[in-house]
């Protein structure tokens, strides 16, 4: 007696098991890729935002220290340029007699939500009323004279 085996004739093909396994690896190295990409990139613009941030508050500090804009405190106020950019000033007595405290805030607000952007700067400066005040007084002891 002789057993006939059949051979099954090779398939040359690929599983619909296979398809779809490759596909969903495939789908979730997509998505892993696009996350890393959209993190980037949120990154990036966080990194614009700080960094304008930063030099908004350094100008403005510096405007103040050279006497461009008065020190004096204000509130919320937007930018010549631009309304999504705000600025706060606060101007305290400093630790000493003739130092004053001046604290510069920028923040970027895009349609009054929270700010996704800050950046604060704190000084202490010598006031300039007192250098006024010894001019006029040195005027005034010269007309004396």
């Amino acid at each position: 007696m002789k057993l006939l085996l059949r051979r099954e004739p090779e398939r040359s093909g690929v599983t619909l098991l296979e398809v779809l396994l490759a596909t969903a690896i495939f789908m979730g190295s997509l998505t892993a890729i696009l996350q890393v990409m959209r993190v980037g990139h949120d990154s990036r613009l966080s990194a614009k935002l700080d960094s304008e941030a930063a030099l908004r508050c350094e100008s403005l500090l510096g405007e103040l220290v050279a006497g461009i804009t008065p020190l004096t405190s204000e509130s919320n106020q937007p930018f010549a340029d631009s309304e999504n950019w705000r600025y706060t000033v606060t101007v305290e007595e400093g630790p000493g007699d003739s130092l004053l405290l001046i604290s510069v805030r920028v923040e970027h607000v895009i349609a009054e939500q929270l700010p996704n952007s800050t950046f604060t700067l704190v000084r202490l400066m010598r006031d300039p009323q007192l250098f006024l005040d010894a001019a006029m007084a040195a005027e005034e002891a010269e007309a004396a004279e």
